[in-house]
């Protein structure tokens, strides 16, 4: 039964100002922005397996032509097909908590609180779901983050060092980096587009032709695009929603991303502005925006199971979530792993643009 406000501000005061009364309001959790983006785009294709090491396969075919020859004539073969192997290592990344009796012991719900419940205590069960929630939080961070540090620089995270994966040293290619000069008054950047365009399309090398190519841009990058003058004279002669968008209002976004995101169409390639990154570590470089197209399979995140008995040789899960008594019932152990590799098989695909030379 919900207790009138008098009532609420006596035991307010009662815990925390002895004899005064105060008002409460609705409590403000301090919480970094959670970026999702590389998540949301559906990128990467997850591969559920059941040890800690994965081999990739690549097969390199020649595309050939037949050539005519006599009619008695020796017919030719077709070039061989080659096939490389390369060994990689998971990374393991292990969580673990606690919850204690004082944890509980004396402890008011401040959330039921809010509701006018007076001095309901605080709950095991609702401890141990906020614990087990913020594990969670935690392993989609850092999903997110991975994913972008293998666009970004093409590398597997494994701050530690546990794993040193470099996917253009391991597969002996290098990233191209193109400059569109954007802050440049007296260069047009839409004749830059036709050169970046077609040399995502020239890497893609599995033998399709993709038209859906994006570039995830740092704010900057972003900016100096969309203000560039050759742009916004371009763009002030369409009747069209971007149009409009860009002379006098904010640029919109489209789906799956949700409004957070900017995204502008110019000359055939989606970009998107990319916000936000973890401990001072930005998504995106400064001044940089990275291209590729999107709907290929170069890109997949691959999980292994958990360190644990019950789970060797198993199928893989995203997350694990472990919970066990202590056998003096003074302690709830709370334990969480993901162990996952991003890889990009073919790091050729990604190519570097850059506002400035």
């Amino acid at each position: 039964m919900k207790q009138n406000r008098q009532e609420i501000e006596k035991a307010v005061g009662h815990i925390f100002q002895p004899g005064k009364l105060v008002d409460i309001t609705e409590p403000v959790n301090l919480i970094q922005n959670k970026w999702g983006l590389y998540n949301s785009l559906g990128l990467f294709k997850p591969e559920y397996g059941t040890q800690k090491v994965v081999e990739l396969s690549r097969t390199h075919e020649t595309v050939s032509i037949l050539e005519d020859v006599q009619w008695d004539g020796r017919k030719p073969t077709l070039p061989g097909v080659n096939h490389d192997y390369s060994l990689f290592k998971i990374p393991h990344f292990p969580v673990q908590d606690m919850i204690t009796p004082q944890d509980l012991d004396g402890n008011i719900d401040i959330d039921a609180l809010m509701r006018g419940e007076i001095s309901t205590p605080l709950t095991l069960q609702k401890v141990m779901y906020e614990k087990l929630e913020r594990i969670r939080r935690a392993a989609s961070l850092t999903l997110e983050f991975a994913r972008a540090q293998v666009i970004r620089d093409g590398t597997v995270y494994a701050p530690n060092g546990t794993v040193v994966t470099n996917y253009y040293t391991e597969f002996g290619v290098t990233r191209d980096v193109i400059n569109l000069d954007l802050n440049n008054i007296t260069v047009n950047p839409f004749g830059k587009m036709d050169e970046v365009y077609g040399a995502v399309q020239d890497s893609v090398m599995d033998g399709d032709i993709y038209s859906d190519i994006v570039a995830l841009c740092s704010p900057q990058f972003f900016q100096a695009l969309v203000s560039n003058p050759y742009v916004v004279e371009a763009f002030a002669a369409f009747q069209q929603p971007q149009s409009v968008d860009i002379l006098n209002q904010r640029l919109g976004t489209v789906a799956p991303l949700d409004g957070r995101y900017r995204v502008f169409h110019y000359g055939g390639i989606e970009f998107i502005e990319v916000r936000g990154g973890v401990g001072g570590q930005p998504y995106v470089t400064p001044g940089e925006a990275y291209v590729f197209p999107r709907g290929t399979s170069s890109f997949r995140t691959h999980y292994a199971p958990a360190n644990k008995f019950a789970s060797v040789n198993q199928t893989a899960q995203e997350l694990y979530l472990f919970s066990s008594t202590g056998e003096k019932d003074d302690k709830i152990e709370l334990e969480g792993e993901t162990n996952f590799m991003n890889s990009c098989v073919r790091p050729q695909i990604i190519k570097t643009l850059t506002m400035n030379p």
